[in-house]
């Protein structure tokens, strides 16, 4: 189990890591850089979490940027258990919502192949798992390509709470800025990340 010092904190991993994670074994985050820059925008209220895969960023959302609450979405079960297990390990389960699927602009069911083994996730839009919710000041989206879908799925409560978002575009991101338009966004020029997967700032047009 990982476990090392960050900001004051004593910051714990359930299980191993190797990979893109191997990081978390030498003591940081993944995408760190791409974390303390979200610390750095001081924002409190809600966040959202849509692509939460092993908790990593809903982890440091929750322990070190002003959140009051942290939603996130993961429909890989395997994902979801292991972020909701490094969740525990560090006492935010309480803080820290997951909820058990995807989000697009409907109802559906998507195909994953992540490690050549297709997999078939519920996706619904987040308009529908959350009609009302306000307090909203950031969101983070890394879902596989499925971002343009996610963004149009999700119109109404961006429009409601207006938060900084920070979505993955793989490969060209025309769709994404497109998407973004349609729902009053626009990317601001500032992207995050390396060239396989930049994270594309976006604000209220």
């Amino acid at each position: 189990m990982p476990n090392f010092e960050y900001q004051g904190k004593h910051v714990e991993f359930a299980g191993t890591y190797t990979g893109s994670y191997d990081c978390i074994n030498q003591g940081k985050f993944y995408e760190q850089a791409f974390l303390e820059y979200v610390r750095s925008l001081k924002l409190g209220g809600t966040y959202l979490d849509i692509g939460t895969n092993i908790g990593n960023h809903a982890l440091y959302f929750a322990m070190f940027c002003d959140t009051q609450k942290v939603i996130g979405f993961e429909p890989m079960t395997s994902w979801r258990e292991r972020a909701l297990a490094n969740l525990r390990a560090n006492g935010m389960e309480a803080k820290v919502d997951v909820a058990p699927f995807g989000l697009s602009d409907r109802r559906e069911q998507i195909r994953f192949n992540p490690y050549g083994t297709e997999y078939l996730l519920q996706c619904l839009p987040l308009d529908a798992y959350l009609p009302d919710l306000t307090g909203v000041t950031f969101v983070k989206m890394d879902i596989e390509g499925s971002e343009p879908k996610a963004l149009l799925g999700g119109r109404e409560l961006f429009r409601r709470n207006r938060p900084v978002i920070f979505a993955e575009g793989l490969g060209d991101p025309a769709p994404l800025f497109q998407a973004a338009e349609l729902i009053g966004y626009r990317h601001t020029g500032k992207t995050m990340g390396g060239k396989s997967s930049p994270m594309y700032e976006l604000l209220p047009a």
